[in-house]
């Protein structure tokens, strides 16, 4: 009879709870077995646990590498744009002293004309003012020169 049988059975004889107290019996444990698996699982516990903190451990020395890889790189990427900035200022100042040259020599040009503008100007008004003059008083002057 199956053991599982005994169990469903509603009379038991002596017979079936002594093969019932047996079939436990061989699958129970004991505590020396249990205090065994015990150190076995501990043991087992502290390995991984070890393997653990050297794999963190390690990847931490990556990550530390990794980071002065990055920090070196970096540091390299900044001077390479410190110089290309440096290069570009350089450039514009170049361009801006050319566009002051160039905008003082055009003031200059400028200026000339101005003046020579001016002196035309000054020497019309002045033959307006001389014409204006010599209509007020052509009768005086006139009289004056047939005197």
């Amino acid at each position: 009879m199956n053991v599982n049988e005994l169990y469903e059975k509603d009379n038991l004889t002596q017979k079936d709870i002594i093969q019932l107290l047996l079939h436990n019996a061989q699958h129970m444990v004991t505590r020396d077995e249990l205090k065994e698996d015990n150190r076995e699982l501990k043991t087992e516990l502290k390995e991984d646990i070890n393997n653990l903190k050297n794999d963190m451990n390690k990847l931490k020395a990556e990550l530390k590498e990794d980071n002065r890889e990055l920090k070196a790189e970096l540091k390299e990427d900044i001077n390479n744009l410190k110089n290309d900035m440096n290069k570009l200022e350089s450039s514009l100042k170049n361009d801006i002293n050319k566009l002051e040259s160039s905008l003082k020599n055009d003031i200059n040009k400028l200026d000339k004309k101005i003046e020579k503008i001016e002196n035309k100007f000054d020497r019309l008004q002045w033959l307006i003012v001389t014409t204006i003059l010599t209509v007020l008083f052509k009768d005086y002057i006139i009289n004056l020169l047939t005197k």
